[in-house]
């Protein structure tokens, strides 16, 4: 009975270990860490034995075995996350930068109307200023919990440029590999192939959606700094109506 009770429990325990794991695979910041590490692991491989993880056999296990070579192989992929691969992102957005600048006006020019303030938002500025004037603690609670909300989005919409651009250049060194090491497969040659005549229509619809995610995550407009407080927004529009009259 109690081997049973055990036998229960360690599968209830796999299954929520199983439902953990795909529930996260539908979040996108830890699919990209997933599509960068398999495609260092399958490099790594490439080098260590001359063919990537789509050709792992039974002896390849060796290499899991062998100390010396994880521990290289932990290093080297720390010492990219931490160092090489944010300094390539910067160079690549400053690049990017200098290219959107040498683009026509008409294409790089922002569609959007002139902001105006939305009825019933006030700017964060003069609330702020509200609530340390008032000395109002739940005023200034308000102003703090939208700073951390405006702080939160933007570490996640940079996370997503830099994760996005790190499994498209990871995804480019894997394919650049195998045209040096004769012989070996990748994972993308081996997508590629799998694919067959769809190829080059789902690697375009790929890098069109990339590129849409690195224009919003790197180059999209700073939302309006604004905290919805009707009272104020309607003391502001005031003051702006009396200095239009007086114009």
């Amino acid at each position: 009975m109690a081997k049973d009770d055990a036998d229960k429990a360690g599968s209830t325990a796999a299954v929520e270990k199983g439902l953990g794991a795909l529930e996260r695979a539908w979040d996108a910041h830890w699919a990209l860490r997933l599509i960068c590490l398999a495609l260092f692991l399958d490099m790594a491989m490439m080098l260590r034995a001359g063919r990537g993880l789509w050709q792992w056999s039974p002896g390849d296990k060796a290499l899991l075995s062998d100390v010396g070579w994880v521990a290289v192989l932990v290093v080297a992929f720390s010492f990219a996350v931490a160092i090489v691969i944010p300094v390539v992102l910067i160079v690549l957005r400053q690049i990017s930068v200098i290219v959107l600048s040498w683009l026509p006006g008409f294409l790089t020019a922002s569609a959007e109307p002139a902001y105006q303030r939305p009825l019933g938002y006030a700017p964060a500025r003069d609330f702020r200023n509200l609530a340390l004037r008032e000395k109002d603690n739940f005023l200034f609670r308000m102003y703090e919990a939208h700073e951390q909300k405006k702080q939160a989005e933007r570490l996640a919409r940079e996370r997503a440029g830099e994760l996005t651009a790190a499994a498209l250049l990871a995804a480019l060194a894997d394919w650049l590999l195998v045209q040096w090491i004769s012989g070996s497969v990748g994972l993308i040659g081996a997508i590629v192939e799998a694919l067959a005549g769809w190829a080059s229509i789902v690697t375009a619809v790929t890098l069109l959606c990339a590129g849409f995610i690195l224009k919003w995550a790197w180059f999209s407009d700073t939302p309006p700094d604004v905290i919805y407080y009707p009272p104020l927004d309607q003391e502001l529009r005031d003051k702006e109506r009396e200095a239009r009259g007086l114009c």
